[in-house]
């Protein structure tokens, strides 16, 4: 497979995450993950909706993410919950995932290349 394939990018041969993408979900959570709970409620959840989609999600939507991924007996979706509706996306349209993770600051490469919405700001390249 090409490097330019979304696939060979974020998926395995057997449709698994691969490292990387895993550690990036990771830190896009924890950064929207405000009350540290690891939890998302529904303010969190539509903080991370606009800086994704530049808008919330609608009342349907939300129903949605509720009824279709993981979340707790408070309807906060979970890390798993987060990781499955990137996974079901991923699966279908991985253009869309690697947008998505663009919008947070990481390039087509995966490598974090902006701060816009991470806490830390990236080590500049040196020129050597």
């Amino acid at each position: 497979m090409s490097s330019d394939d979304p696939f060979s990018l974020l998926l395995d041969d057997s449709d698994n995450f691969l490292p990387r993408v895993e550690e990036i979900l990771k830190a896009i959570f924890a950064h929207f993950d405000q009350d540290k709970d690891n939890l998302w409620n529904t303010e969190e959840l539509q903080a991370f909706a606009e800086a994704t989609n530049g808008g919330p999600f609608d009342q349907s939507s939300l129903d949605e993410i509720i009824e279709s991924f993981d979340v707790d007996k408070e309807n906060r979706l979970t890390f798993r919950g987060f990781y499955e509706m990137y996974h079901i996306q991923t699966l279908s349209d991985p253009e869309e995932t690697l947008n998505d993770f663009k919008k947070h600051g990481y390039d087509n490469k995966l490598e974090l290349v902006t701060s816009r919405t991470q806490d830390e700001t990236p080590k500049a390249v040196s020129e050597e």
